[in-house]
């Protein structure tokens, strides 16, 4: 008896004690993420090594024209090409944080302007005034930049060869892909430390910063960046030719990179948020801080960013076509970037405004 009721005590003390646990279970606490830090692998693995991709990139377009230019054969000008779209992917990912310099010194509209006003590039080629950098750099950024280099070794249709090429058409391409270079150089500069450092802007952020008094400030100038390229490409790069059901106005539409664009674009707010860039992944992130405190929200950020791309990967075979043939599937994809803004400009800036302090 003695020796059951023995058994029994310790089997009531064993359940007691399970039963104990389960009313009062250890409760991991989430591991603090350092704000700075986060700050801190935007700017170094994400900002500066974008904008010194961008110029390295267009420093090989800018060689690939020259020899294009010194031998204008088809095959150079194929070469051409390639560089050019190479330099569109990271520029097109740059614009996931569109503030700064990039916006502050009409660096943007200098190169990206859309869509291309046809009529004054062609008025200028067509004429007698002297074509060269001067006058290259004077136009406004709606004759000159991407879409300006874009026209001419594409064409309309992206069928023109070597031979069409005339010789006022070379002079505005020489200068003009001279201009575009200049212009990223500067942008890469105005970031560099050896240069006006924009980038302690940022990382001094809350700390003496003069463009952001708190960190709450850049925080919030990260997230309204995301946002506005969702809105800038879902209401305004894809709405305007898909409701005039008019190719001209598409981004890149000599080349038929304008999808391609839409989805680097999109991208480039992956790699603001998981502070990613050409395979390099910085150690935490806006997303690492999200998680931290809300992984709900984390895992609603990535999921509607891979919809969107998801969205545009059906988009086929070219958005020159999709306006006219696949129209649902750019609707759809308009959704999916609303879905995606509205996430960024509500949760996301509520997470912010209640989480970061100081």
């Amino acid at each position: 008896m003695k020796n059951t009721i023995l058994g029994l005590s310790c089997a009531a003390v064993l359940a007691l004690s399970s039963c104990g646990k389960d009313k009062n279970p250890v409760v991991t606490q989430p591991t603090a993420v350092d704000e700075q830090e986060v700050i801190n692998q935007f700017v170094s693995v994400v900002g500066n090594p974008n904008y010194v991709d961008i110029q390295a990139k267009a420093a090989l377009l800018n060689t690939s024209i020259t020899t294009f230019l010194t031998t204008p054969t088809d095959a150079n000008l194929a070469a051409a090409r390639i560089a050019w779209k190479n330099t569109r992917q990271p520029w097109e990912q740059a614009e996931g944080f569109l503030f700064g310099p990039v916006e502050d010194e009409d660096y943007d509209p200098t190169m990206d302007s859309w869509p291309l006003n046809r009529v004054d590039v062609d008025k200028l080629i067509s004429g007698t005034d002297v074509i060269n950098l001067t006058s290259v750099d004077a136009l406004d950024g709606f004759s000159k930049g991407f879409h300006g280099i874009e026209y001419i070794i594409f064409g309309p249709g992206g069928t023109r060869k070597a031979a069409d090429i005339t010789a006022r058409q070379k002079d505005y391409l020489k200068y003009t892909s001279q201009s575009l270079l200049n212009t990223t150089t500067a942008l890469r500069d105005s970031w560099s430390a050896t240069g006006a450092n924009y980038a302690a802007k940022i990382t001094t952020a809350g700390k003496g910063s003069s463009a952001f008094a708190t960190r709450k400030d850049l925080f919030l100038a990260i997230t309204g960046s995301m946002a506005g390229i969702c809105d800038e490409v879902g209401t305004g790069k894809m709405q305007e030719p898909y409701a005039a059901k008019d190719s001209t106005l598409d981004e890149s539409s000599y080349s038929h990179n304008t999808t391609v664009d839409f989805t680097n674009n999109i991208q480039g707010i992956l790699n603001v948020y998981t502070a990613t860039y050409n395979g390099t992944k910085g150690t935490v992130s806006l997303s690492t801080l999200v998680a931290s405190k809300n992984a709900a929200l984390d895992a609603k950020i990535k999921t509607q960013v891979q919809t969107a791309l998801s969205a545009m990967a059906l988009i086929t075979p070219t958005f020159e076509k999709a306006i006219y043939d696949n129209r649902d599937k750019i609707k759809a994809t308009q959704d999916a970037l609303a879905t995606l803004q509205a996430t960024l400009e509500g949760d996301l800036t509520t997470f912010i405004q209640t989480n970061i302090k100081d």
